[in-house]
């Protein structure tokens, strides 16, 4: 187990090629210096926002980020790894629902039939549902 918070930085960092520092810095809303510190263990600290940015960034767990405890990578469950787009079945049924209301559909409906169609969130969709 790495006992810093650079060590673990440097853990999954050292392997992934170039630009990923600039990338980091921008979402950060830091400059690439900090980056560059925080990996020579330089730094006095980091805020917690930085620190689930950069778990996020790179799908490790928070915690593991910080303490070096608990499992080192977030699991994504399978319903949510994939895009899934509907079946053609899904999509008329989804149509015919639509076209029975007798209102106009909304923005915000519009917006989420369309990422339904795209496929994005069937997934979360019926884990809400189950």
């Amino acid at each position: 187990m790495s006992s810093t918070f650079t060590e673990r930085l440097k853990e999954f960092t050292t392997d992934i090629g170039r630009g990923w520092q600039a990338d980091l810095a921008r979402c950060c809303g830091v400059t690439r210096a900090a980056i560059t510190n925080w990996l020579s263990d330089r730094n006095k600290g980091i805020e917690s926002t930085h620190l689930f940015i950069i778990a996020d960034y790179f799908r490790v767990h928070p915690r593991w980020l910080a303490t070096g405890a608990g499992p080192k990578w977030v699991e994504i469950p399978t319903y949510l790894s994939k895009n899934v787009h509907p079946t053609v079945g899904e999509v008329l049924v989804k149509f015919e629902e639509v076209a029975a209301r007798h209102k106009k559909m909304n923005e915000s409906e519009r917006i989420d039939l369309y990422i339904w169609l795209a496929g994005e969130t069937l997934g979360i969709q019926e884990a809400a549902n189950s």
